[in-house]
């Protein structure tokens, strides 16, 4: 097949250097049955984590197959990775201490990309580092979601806030991906914001066109939901669009390219217009989700994509589609990330019953679910965010029941580990074993007048999530290589500024 692969010397020392920038070393590896430890007082809790942890490392597969370090990231006994799967998974993965395993897989995705085939790469690469026959027959006959691009772009990101590996954003290979995504690829396949609402449902077919061909009729289907024919755009595909020139932006801004940032971040509010103003049904208070080239919008899965990449801002609209979420019936893939999604916008109970059902549903045995589980425990429930960008850490306990004690130990971040433990809602102790001084945004759910930590009393900003939830925040520095803890202080105790 011809793949773009890396040749096996520069894999090994890409491999070598995964999660630091150039130069950088791993302070100390830890054996892996050290790394992302969750004890709870919550013991269903702790088991169902247990049970997620186990499940995702049995997924994951080193350095052994021609392919190089992997995961399962596709449908079960494939033995394959494909894009979406991995940018969903790629969080919990990173939790879990994967990151060769992300590294080399986003970089086999953004190193295949080709004009021949209209600016996809592959779809899903299976062990043997070769497009999944399944998916793939030749450049002109394959599946390929044309979410992906954009899916993939804000994964990066996301990936370099969580190692500081200045390739994901800065990489050869990934600064192409990008390139060639918002420019040649939303041409070729008429993605453009004035465009978008006009393409036709198939474009860029052989000459032998076959509707009853799946490699013909699948070659750029304009949403992750499959069982539609004839879709001209699906409303994930526009709030991709909208994630995927968001982070472009914040990648320019990162590299330096302020005029690429400026125009990027215009390119993503016209996507975010056009949803909120062509996709939102005012009459039935929800948002369409599947539009046809006559001109007709229908009702089906997508909603949750709009919350996965954040392209609305409106809190009644994140209620409204919440509630749309909660009274559908949904796939496992979709709710693997449920859990994440409800706790971000402080759905806290809804979110835990999401977690606690998660290894108990029909097809748990799908990848995706478990490092779901993962990112959905310690990312939301536990509140913990790193930002290489900011040099900031953000911890938010989000467990409701009365007294509860929750510990994640050794998350693997930058070129270190942190550990965060959160006794009740309103104390929280923090370890930071990696060389890099971060500003800690300590926060609780409550109106809170204050929060001590090390000896000082710090402020706090106030915030109402979607759900009227109050949150306070102090801002507190950790300094490299050491532990803190925080304790909220109830209305009425004066609290002091300290730098």
């Amino acid at each position: 097949m011809d793949i773009r692969t890396l040749s096996l010397t520069a894999l090994l020392a890409l491999l070598a250097a995964c999660g630091t920038d150039s130069g950088k070393k791993i302070k100390a590896e830890l054996p892996p049955d050290e790394i992302a430890v969750f004890v709870s007082t919550d013991r269903q809790l702790q088991k169902s984590y247990e049970w997620a942890r186990k499940t995702a490392l049995s997924f994951s597969h080193d350095d052994g197959d021609p392919v190089g370090c992997w995961y399962e990231a596709a449908l079960p006994r494939r033995e394959a990775f494909c894009m979406r799967d991995v940018s969903h998974q790629s969080v919990g993965a990173q939790i879990l201490g994967l990151l060769p395993h992300n590294k080399n897989m986003f970089s086999l995705f953004v190193g295949n990309i080709s004009e021949e085939k209209d600016w996809c790469s592959y779809w899903e690469i299976n062990r043997h580092n070769n497009p999944v026959p399944a998916d793939y027959r030749n450049d002109k006959e394959f599946w390929y979601n044309l979410n992906a691009n954009f899916d993939v772009m804000q994964a990066c990101l996301k990936m370099y806030q969580w190692t500081g590996d200045s390739d994901y954003i800065s990489g050869e290979n990934f600064k192409y991906f990008f390139d060639r995504s918002v420019d040649e690829y939303v041409d070729r396949w008429h993605l453009s914001p004035e465009k978008i609402m006009q393409r036709k449902a198939y474009m860029n077919v052989p000459d032998d066109f076959d509707v009853s061909n799946n490699f013909h009729t699948c070659r750029g289907l304009p949403s992750y939901v499959e069982n539609m024919p004839g879709i001209s755009a699906g409303i994930d595909l526009v709030a991709s669009l909208y994630a995927g020139f968001d982070a472009y932006s914040a990648i320019s801004l990162l590299n330096g390219r302020q005029d690429a940032a400026e125009a990027a971040k215009k390119q993503s509010l016209k996507y975010r217009d056009i949803m909120e103003s062509e996709w939102w049904d005012s009459e039935k208070s929800c948002y369409n989700t599947m539009y046809f080239s006559e001109g007709a919008f229908k009702r089906g899965e997508g909603v949750p994509y709009v919350l996965w990449f954040e392209a609305t801002e409106n809190p009644e609209r994140i209620r409204l589609a919440l509630a749309d979420i909660l009274e559908g019936d949904w796939n496992v893939e979709n709710i693997s990330h449920f859990p994440e999604l409800f706790y971000r916008y402080g759905y806290c109970d809804e979110a835990y019953r999401f977690l606690l059902n998660l290894p108990a549903m029909s097809r748990s045995e799908y990848p995706e679910v478990a490092y779901g589980f993962i990112a959905g425990c310690v990312c939301g429930a536990m509140g913990f965010s790193p930002c290489y960008a900011d040099k900031t850490v953000t911890t938010a306990s989000r467990l409701t029941a009365p007294g509860a004690d929750s510990r994640i130990k050794n998350v693997r971040v930058f070129d270190g580990y942190m550990s965060v433990r959160h006794e009740g809602n309103s104390h929280t102790e923090i370890s930071n074993d990696t060389s890099e001084d971060l500003l800690w945004k300590a926060s609780f759910m409550g109106d809170y007048a204050g929060v001590e930590a090390g000896g000082r009393r710090y402020p706090v900003v106030k915030t109402t999530d979607v759900k009227g939830n109050v949150s306070s925040t102090a801002e507190i520095r950790l300094p490299a290589n050491s532990k803190l803890d925080a304790r909220a202080l109830p209305t009425g105790t004066q609290a002091l500024a300290s730098n």
